[in-house]
């Protein structure tokens, strides 16, 4: 995925774990954001880092199914995007960019369902 194929929408990014406790707390809450205002042109990509062995390959899956998460999920073997962000092991961590792809929002550890929409209200989203 590049950042080119949305131009003109709003983009939150969202660093999680399998294993962190605070970022799966919070999937719920961006699951509801994402699924309410999708229609605004809100993108949620929500991407986990850690290099999940070949041997559990349905770790990603056995995680997020329970909760029916609903927001792209992507991985990132290898840590080459976690890096382009400068994420440095501290996660949750999240990132808004604006509809011209300029960031306006991060926010390090867990947020609340407000805390994200004050996070998107930047980028000109409101609910």
């Amino acid at each position: 995925m590049t950042f080119s194929q949305f131009k003109g929408k709003v983009v939150l990014v969202n660093f999680w774990a399998t294993w962190c406790l605070p970022c799966r707390l919070e999937m719920s809450d961006l699951d509801a954001i994402y699924t309410h205002l999708e229609a605004q042109g809100l993108v949620v990509l929500s991407i986990d880092p850690e290099d999940v062995p070949a041997s559990d390959a349905f770790l990603i899956a056995r995680t997020i199914e329970p909760m029916r998460f609903h927001p792209t999920v992507l991985l990132d073997p290898g840590g080459k995007v976690a890096k382009q962000f400068h994420l440095d092991g501290g996660i949750p961590k999240s990132f808004v960019f604006d509809r011209d792809g300029k960031l306006v929002a991060v926010a390090i550890d867990m947020r609340t369902q407000r805390q994200f929409l004050n996070m998107l209200a930047a980028a000109g989203i409101h609910p």
